[in-house]
């Protein structure tokens, strides 16, 4: 895989990022905000997963790179089969902390979402957010991605509720800006 946006390259996962894919999963920030975990993993169990990885139709995982630097990953981002056979899929993304904030996230959102309409032919993307991962949720919106409902809650790690919101974006409503790249 390698698709190409106006800063960024998502390309397929290689032995090389498993480092940077294991500060992620361990950084307590981050489980925080996504309701991941970052207890004790190691990297080998880190390479069994990496190797274990299935290929299920309409999946996608890429390593989120720097145009000018592609063998260095800034985070990973996933679209998710989930409901392919209506044509929606979910999508995940983590970042750096070196680099949230510099517009990366934004680009490999807007590029896989694009990909996804034009190439793939789905009618609509979704992500749940936790409601109080705001970062994310402005990140969605600037992409176009609309609120559409929030669910009562689910279990956290630390025993505490939170509600969880879902965002979506569907192929007729993306923007005319966005759909020239299709073309």
């Amino acid at each position: 895989m390698k698709i190409v946006g106006n800063r960024v390259i998502l390309r397929t996962i290689e032995e090389q990022d498993q480092e940077m894919l294991l500060s992620l999963i361990k950084d307590p920030e981050i489980a925080k905000v996504t309701g991941g975990y970052s207890g004790p993993i190691s990297y080998g169990h880190q390479m069994n997963w990496f190797r274990s990885l299935p290929d299920f139709p309409g999946d996608l995982r890429g390593i989120i790179a720097d145009k000018k630097h592609p063998e260095i990953g800034l985070g990973i981002i996933l679209l998710s089969h989930g409901n392919s056979q209506k044509g929606a899929s979910e999508i995940y993304i983590k970042l750096r902390k070196s680099v949230r904030g510099k517009g990366y996230g934004q680009d490999a959102i807007n590029v896989l979402v694009s990909y996804a309409f034009c190439e793939l032919q789905l009618n609509c993307i979704y992500s749940n957010i936790l409601e109080y991962n705001m970062a994310s949720r402005r990140l969605f919106e600037k992409c176009g991605f609309q609120l559409e409902k929030m669910d009562k809650s689910r279990f956290e790690q630390d025993g505490n509720y939170a509600k969880v919101c879902s965002y979506k974006i569907v192929s007729s409503t993306w923007s005319d800006r966005m759909r020239k790249i299709c073309i």
